[in-house]
């Protein structure tokens, strides 16, 4: 992979390559400025992913805007990058953005939606979480949606508080041993005793 000559300068002193070397050192205000610039007049498409990523690491509230624009980028890459940067720096503040991005047909990276809801959602995203889960339901059930592990992970984070999440959740044995070992795995990794309960529970519909 090539990077044009400035993005590749920018990434590194935005990741503190610069130091001890005869890059000039900036601070995290110049860098999300530098990646924000390219962003806004790129030179190719890789200047826009690296640029993308490295506002993960120094871009504010002011860098949301511009990634939001590149949820629709032709490049797959860029629209997942773009989301899960867009969750780290906005938290809890940005839920409803995610909640469309999983609902909107015009972006199609829904694995992607859902981890940036579980990594940085409030309960603001439940109802979309849920009205997704319902749209795939046939998917779901048949143990062939892959955004099932995540959603599951961030439902369960509100069933004390929320009866619907509780209740998606409650329902999980019926369908439990048609969901692919991986993300069987991935769940008791996370939510052992919460995944326990579930695999007793399941046994009553086992053939």
């Amino acid at each position: 992979m090539e990077w044009t000559g400035g993005v590749r300068q920018g990434w590194a002193l935005q990741a503190g390559f610069g130091q001890g070397s005869n890059l000039p050192e900036v601070t995290p205000k110049t860098s999300e400025d530098y990646l924000l610039s390219v962003l806004n007049e790129p030179r190719s498409k890789f200047d826009v992913y690296w640029s993308a990523l490295g506002l993960r690491k120094v871009g504010t509230s002011r860098s949301i805007p511009v990634l939001l624009n590149l949820l629709t980028y032709p490049m797959q890459d860029v629209k997942c990058v773009a989301i899960l940067t867009i969750a780290h720096i906005g938290g809890e503040g940005v839920t409803p953005l995610l909640a469309e991005a999983l609902l909107s047909p015009n972006y199609r990276e829904k694995g992607y939606a859902m981890w940036a809801i579980l990594d940085a959602a409030d309960e603001r995203a439940i109802s979309a979480v849920l009205q997704y889960f319902s749209k795939n339901r046939s998917k779901l059930r048949a143990g062939k949606l892959d955004t099932l592990g995540d959603g599951i992970r961030f439902l369960a984070k509100f069933m004390s508080s929320n009866a619907e999440a509780r209740a998606f959740v409650e329902a999980i044995p019926a369908y439990w041993n048609r969901l692919p070992k991986g993300t069987r795995a991935e769940l008791n990794k996370h939510l052992p005793e919460l995944v326990a309960q579930i695999e007793a529970q399941s046994l009553q519909y086992s053939p």
